[in-house]
C-alpha cells in the first residue's frame, strides 16, 4: 500500500480543521482548550484511506502566529502541503509565513483549498483566486490546483478529494532504505500499555521487538507494539504516521523534539555546517554571531549563526554558515531547517544541513569556497573523502562515516571501494584513514625512531608505548599497522617490545662490545651486592645516562637482571640465588627474612628488593612474614 503524508498550512480561522473533518470525518481538535476556544493550538492527525492501495496521513497544524513552532514540527516529514485560504479573507500573514516555511522545507507539491466558499459571492471568489495566483507565482507552488470548497455545505469536496488522490498517486513514495528516524511530536500513556509516542517516520524502517534509542537523551527502550493509522503493524517505515508503544521507559523521560532511532546510528552534535538563505523580507541585514530559534523536525533549540564567508547577510541572499547550539541536537546531512527570530518571533529563513560533524572553521579563509562546493554539489565519494581527510591521522570509523554521510552502513561500501581503488584511503579494521595522512603518520613514526637512535646511541631501541605516545593520537590498530608495514619492508624490527631501526648507520660501534664485557665483569665481581648507577658509572668512566643505557642493553640481551630501577645484577648471580632459595624452600618449606639474611649475608638494602623480585617472577609467594614456593 502506498502511503503519503499531507500537511495543512494557512492562517488562523481559515477552516483547516473543519476541512479535514469534512474530508475524513475525523476532528483533529482533541484538546479541551481547542474545543472551548475554537482554535487549533496543537498538532492534529487524521487519515484518509482511498483504497486498498493508497492511504493518506494528514497532519493538521495550528494557524495562530503563537503556534508556528507547532506548525513547523508538523510540516517536517510531509510530502504534500494543503494550503488553506479562506474566501472571506484571502492571503493573510500566516498564509505567507506558512508558505515560506514549506518552501524552505523543500516541499514541491501543493493543493490550494479556498474554504468558506458559501460565505462569499462569485465576484469576491474571483478576486481571492487572483490574489492567490499573484501570491504563489514566486513560489514552488505556482502550478498548484486551486479548488474553492465549503466544509459547511460539502460543495466541491469531491473535486478536492480527486485532486488529493491525483497528487498522492504522482508523489514519490519515501524509500524504506536509509537510517531510521522518527521525530517525536506527541507523548502520552494508556492504561495497560504504558508509554506511547507518535510521529511521522521520515526515513528507514523498524520492526516490533527492536531496541531503539531516544536521541539526544541517550536512553534506550524496546518497541512493544506499532500502530499505523490505528491498525497494528509489524513494521514502521518512511512515509507513515505511526505510534510506537515503548517498553522500558517512562512518559516523563521523552518529550517532543527527541528523535527515535536505532542505537549507534545517530549522534548528538552542538555544531553543524549549513547553507542558509535569508528570506527576502523588509528587514535589515543579519550580522554574524546573531542568536536565533532553530527548528528541525519537531525540535526547537537556540542557535548562534556564524557566517563563514562574510560578516553580514542581506535579505534574499544565501551563504555558507555554521550553527552552534547550547544543547546537543540530532540531524543528518540534507535535513531542512527553519530559522526564526529570537526576539521578533517570525520566520526569517532556513536552509539545508551540510555537515553534522564540522571543524571550527577559520572565517573568511580562501578554502571555504571549495568546502562549500563539495558539501553542496560534491559526489558521494568526494564528500566521503572530505570527511575522512577532516578526521586527520585518527581516521574515522566506518559506522560514524555512514551517519555523517546520512547513509546506511552497507550503502557506503561501494563508495569506500572507489576511494581504495584510487589509492585515496587506507582501510584499517573498522577505520578508514586518508592515504596522505596515513603516509605522513608513517614518516613521523620512522623519524621518531631515527631521532631516538641518534640521541640515544647506547639504547637498544625505543619502547612501543613511548613511541606511540610521542606521535599524534590514533587508534592502536592504526599505530600497529604503521609498524607492521615498516617491519614487512625491513625498515624496522621489534625485539622484546623495543622498536629498532635496521638502517646500518644506526648499528652500534664495535667498541661497545668491550664496554658491555667490562660492565658484566664488574657486576659479576660484586655478586649479590652490586653498586648503584653512580658508582658503576665511575668504574666504567661513563656518565650516569650512558651507564644506565649500557645496563639496559645487557638486560635486553638477557645478560643482566634489573631488580628495581637502579639495582642491576649479573644474570648468573641471580640464577645462582634463585637455585639456592628454591633448594632451601624445598627442604625447609618456608623462609623468613632472617633466614634469607643468614643464607646470603646481605643488608636490607639488597634483601627487600631481591625478595620482592622473587615474588614478582612467581618463584615465591609471601604468606604473612614468610615466603613459600609458589608451586
Amino acid at each position: 500500500m502506498k502511503r503519503i503524508v499531507i500537511g495543512t498550512a494557512g492562517h488562523i480561522d481559515h477552516g483547516k480543521t473543519s476541512l479535514i473533518k469534512a474530508l475524513t470525518g475525523i476532528d483533529c481538535d482533541r484538546l479541551k482548550v481547542e474545543k472551548e476556544r475554537g482554535i487549533t493550538t496543537e498538532l492534529g492527525f487524521a487519515h484518509y484511506k482511498i483504497s486498498d492501495d493508497l492511504i493518506i496521513g494528514i497532519v493538521d497544524v495550528p494557524g495562530h502566529e503563537k503556534f508556528v513552532k507547532h506548525m513547523v514540527a508538523g510540516s517536517w516529514g510531509i510530502d504534500v502541503v494543503l494550503l488553506v485560504i479562506a474566501a472571506d479573507e484571502g492571503v493573510m500573514p500566516q498564509t505567507k509565513e506558512h508558505t515560506d516555511i514549506c518552501t524552505i522545507l523543500g516541499l514541491e507539491k501543493a493543493i490550494v483549498a479556498i474554504t468558506k466558499k458559501d460565505l462569499v459571492d462569485e465576484e469576491m471568489l474571483e478576486l481571492v483566486k487572483e490574489d492567490i495566483t499573484d501570491f504563489l507565482k514566486s513560489t514552488p507552488f505556482k502550478d498548484a490546483p486551486v479548488i474553492p470548497v465549503s466544509s459547511h455545505t460539502g460543495e466541491n469536496l469531491d473535486l478536492l478529494k480527486k485532486a488529493i488522490i491525483d497528487v498522492a498517486l504522482t508523489s514519490k513514495e519515501r524509500s524504506k532504505k536509509g537510517i531510521f528516524r522518527l521525530p517525536v511530536d506527541r507523548v502520552f500513556t494508556l492504561k495497560g500499555l504504558g508509554t506511547i509516542i507518535t510521529g511521522t517516520c521520515v526515513s528507514g524502517h523498524i520492526e516490533v521487538g527492536e531496541e531503539i534509542e531516544i536521541y539526544p537523551l541517550e536512553k534506550r527502550a524496546k518497541i512493544r507494539n506499532i500502530q499505523a493509522y490505528h491498525e497494528d503493524a509489524r513494521e514502521a517505515y518512511a512515509g507513515q504516521r505511526v505510534a510506537l508503544n515503548l517498553q522500558g521507559i517512562d512518559r516523563d523521560e521523552i518529550e517532543r523534539g527527541t528523535i527515535i532511532g536505532r542505537p549507534y546510528t545517530l549522534f548528538p552534535t552542538k555544531r553543524i555546517d549549513v547553507s542558509f538563505k535569508y528570506l527576502k523580507l523588509p528587514f535589515k541585514e543579519i550580522k554574524t554571531d546573531t542568536i536565533f530559534r532553530f527548528h528541525l523536525a519537531t525540535m526547537l533549540e537556540e542557535a548562534r549563526l556564524i557566517l563563514l564567508d562574510r560578516d553580514k547577510i542581506e535579505p534574499g541572499e544565501e551563504t555558507f554558515a555554521q550553527l552552534v547550539f547550547r544543547k546537543p541536537i540530532v540531524a543528518l546531512p540534507g535535513d531542512r531547517f527553519i530559522i526564526r527570530g529570537s526576539y521578533r518571533i517570525q520566520t526569517i529563513g532556513g536552509g539545508k544541513v551540510l555537515d553534522i560533524s564540522p571543524v571550527k572553521h577559520k572565517r573568511l579563509s580562501p578554502e571555504l569556497l571549495s568546502v562549500y562546493k563539495i558539501l553542496t554539489d560534491g559526489q558521494p565519494h568526494e564528500k566521503a573523502l572530505y570527511h575522512i581527510k577532516k578526521a586527520g591521522y585518527e581516521g574515522m570509523e566506518k559506522d560514524r562515516l555512514s551517519v555523517i554521510l546520512g547513509m546506511e552502513r552497507d550503502s557506503i561500501e561501494s563508495i569506500l571501494e572507489t576511494l581504495k581503488r584510487n589509492n585515496k584511503i587506507k582501510e584499517i579494521g573498522k577505520f578508514v584513514v586518508d592515504m596522505e595522512r596515513f603516509s605522513e603518520y608513517k614518516v613521523m613514526l620512522k623519524n621518531h625512531v631515527m631521532d631516538f637512535h641518534e640521541k640515544n646511541p647506547l639504547k637498544v631501541g625505543i619502547s612501543k608505548e613511548e613511541l606511540r605516545t610521542r606521535l599524534p593520537k590514533v587508534e592502536p590498530i592504526i599505530f600497529q599497522t604503521s609498524l607492521d608495514e615498516f617491519i614487512k619492508d625491513g625498515v624496522i624490527k621489534i625485539e622484546q617490545d623495543k622498536v629498532i631501526n635496521t638502517d646500518k648507520k644506526y648499528a652500534l660501534d664495535q667498541h661497545l662490545d668491550s664496554i658491555e664485557s667490562e660492565m658484566l665483569r664488574i657486576l659479576l665481581k660484586y655478586g649479590i651486592t652490586p653498586p648503584g648507577i653512580k658508582e658503576l658509572s665511575m668504574e666504567i668512566k661513563k656518565d650516569e645516562k650512558q651507564t644506565k643505557d649500557i645496563l639496559e642493553r645487557l638486560v635486553h640481551k638477557k645478560k643482566a637482571v634489573r631488580v628495581k630501577s637502579d639495582l642491576y645484577f649479573h644474570k648468573s648471580v641471580i640464577e645462582g640465588l634463585k637455585d639456592k632459595v628454591e633448594g632451601f624452600l624445598k627442604e625447609k618449606r618456608e623462609m623468613t627474612t632472617a633466614d634469607f639474611k643468614s643464607l646470603f649475608n646481605v643488608s636490607r638494602k639488597y634483601m627487600i628488593p631481591i625478595l620482592e623480585y622473587l615474588d614478582e617472577i612467581k618463584l615465591t609467594i609471601r604468606v604473612g612474614d614468610k615466603r613459600i614456593l609458589r608451586s
